[in-house]
This record gives C-alpha cells, sequence and structure tokens, in this order.
C-alpha cells in the first residue's frame, strides 16, 4: 500500500482535474463510496445521520454522502460551518436545498429575530433552511443538540489540507461531535490530525470509521496517529492508474479486488 503525503494529495487532484476529471464529478463519487461504507458495516436506516460540513471541498463530499444516503432511506440532518463554501460545493449545496433537507448554519446570530424585516429576509434566504427552517435565537444551541443526540456523524471538516489546529468554529464543532453518543465517521483523515506527518493537534476528531479518499494517507504510518481514525477504508473516487503513476510508480490501490470497491486498511 502506498501513502501520500498531503502535498502528494494535492498534486493528484490536480493532476486528475487537468487530466479531464472535474472536482464534481469525484464529489460525487466520494459521496456514492459513503453510502457503500454505510451498507459494508451495515449501519440501520433507522439511524440519525448528522453530516458536519466546513467551507472547502470536502464539504461538498459531505453534501453528496448526504443526499445519496437521504435517497437510500436514511434520516439526514446537516450541520454547515459556513455559508462561504467553495464554488464546487456550493454547487452540491443547491441540489441538497431543492431536495429539501434539514440544514443548521453554525454561527451564532442571536439578534436574527430583531432584525429589520428585509434584513431578515435576507437571512433566511441565505440559510434557506428547506425541510426545517430553525428561526432559533441561538444555532449554536441547536446544532449542538442534534449533533449530540445522532447516531452516525460524518465528519467532512478539514481534510488533508489542515493547517495547524483547528480553530474558532472548527474547534467548537470538533468538541462536540467528540462528546457526542454517536460514532464518527470521517472523510480523507479525521479533522485535527496532519495528513503528513500524523501530528494530533488539539482538539482532533476520534473517529470509529476514516474513508480515505484516493490513497492511504502517510499518517496512517504512525501508530499512534492511526488508532484515533478507527477502522480505515481508502475509496476509489475514479481516477485512473496513469495519474496514480505520475505520483509514484503502481501507487493505485487494488479497487478492483474489492467487491466494494474500497480498500480496507489493515
Amino acid at each position: 500500500m502506498y501513502y501520500a503525503t498531503a502535498r502528494q494529495m494535492a498534486r493528484l487532484d490536480a493532476l486528475a482535474i487537468k487530466n479531464g476529471l472535474e472536482i464534481r464529478q469525484m464529489m460525487e463519487l466520494a459521496g456514492w463510496q459513503m453510502l457503500n461504507l454505510f451498507r459494508h458495516v451495515k449501519i440501520p436506516k433507522k439511524s440519525k445521520i448528522m453530516i458536519v460540513c466546513g467551507k472547502g471541498n470536502q464539504a461538498g463530499d459531505g453534501l453528496c454522502a448526504g443526499r445519496h444516503l437521504y435517497n437510500s432511506g436514511y434520516k439526514v440532518n446537516f450541520v454547515l460551518v459556513s455559508k462561504n463554501m467553495s464554488p464546487d460545493s456550493v454547487h452540491h449545496l443547491q441540489l441538497v436545498k431543492k431536495m429539501k433537507l434539514s440544514i443548521i448554519y453554525y454561527p451564532n446570530n442571536k439578534n436574527h429575530s430583531s432584525l429589520a424585516p428585509s434584513a431578515a429576509g435576507q437571512a433566511r434566504q441565505n440559510l434557506e433552511v428547506c425541510k426545517e427552517l430553525y428561526l432559533y435565537p441561538d444555532f449554536k444551541a441547536k446544532a449542538k443538540k442534534i449533533i449530540q443526540s445522532s447516531d452516525i456523524i460524518i465528519d467532512a471538516l478539514i481534510g488533508y489540507n489542515l493547517s495547524g489546529a483547528p480553530r474558532k468554529d472548527f474547534k467548537e464543532l470538533v468538541k462536540i461531535m467528540n462528546q457526542s453518543k454517536g460514532k464518527i465517521i470521517s472523510y480523507d483523515i479525521p479533522t485535527g490530525i496532519d495528513a503528513t506527518i500524523g501530528e494530533c493537534f488539539s482538539p482532533y476528531i476520534k473517529a470509529w470509521i476514516t474513508l480515505s479518499l484516493a490513497l492511504a494517507k502517510k499518517a496512517f504510518t504512525k501508530k499512534q496517529t492511526k488508532k484515533h481514525c478507527g477502522r480505515i477504508y481508502i475509496a476509489d473516487i475514479g481516477i485512473p492508474s496513469f495519474i496514480y503513476n505520475k505520483i509514484a510508480a503502481n501507487s493505485r490501490p487494488p479497487f478492483e479486488k474489492f467487491r466494494s470497491a474500497f480498500v480496507p486498511l489493515d
């Protein structure tokens, strides 16, 4: 098994895009692979699922996962750390909104009820919580309550692009997620863990399962780090072998040997 650094992962993504794949396609496959993982580990349909999304492209992975899970019969809620997401994540967010799924925008807006009508209307437009619009005086308290009552929490906050310890709302959400009774599944690498050197910043997500996209991360070679990632699976997101070979010869995981299209990392 080849283990990639964060810099190599960034290069792999860039090469995939240069050679004709689109970020939105890879997000779509990342979302589909999360549904495959749920089926593989037999997570019951009655489970309450919370997906916590950051600002970058990993948020798009989480949004796609939520759409696929909902279509498959799971009860799904979202917490967004910000409305300012990457353009490709916004693309998938718009589709989730059209599905009228439950979304909470995490940052506080305690003065929401006292806003002038025009400003309040703009706030509602920004939130666009379709199935259940949480006009609540403290959105953070509402988000915390729902996260901590969830059975499964998908960590789509920060991936291999982590730079130092999670801060501000990210820091708060990591702590809330770790305090939950639910099990956490992290995309790529648990938020708060450096993908290359394996440093576990404070705070970091303590994952039940990590679904690592495209390649195993160098951090997984560190015994102390690996135990915080839980069970690790490497997911195929459609990148062909010739692109992997530009990172390192024969570095593509042997996805074809597994019916699930993801490789368990022992």
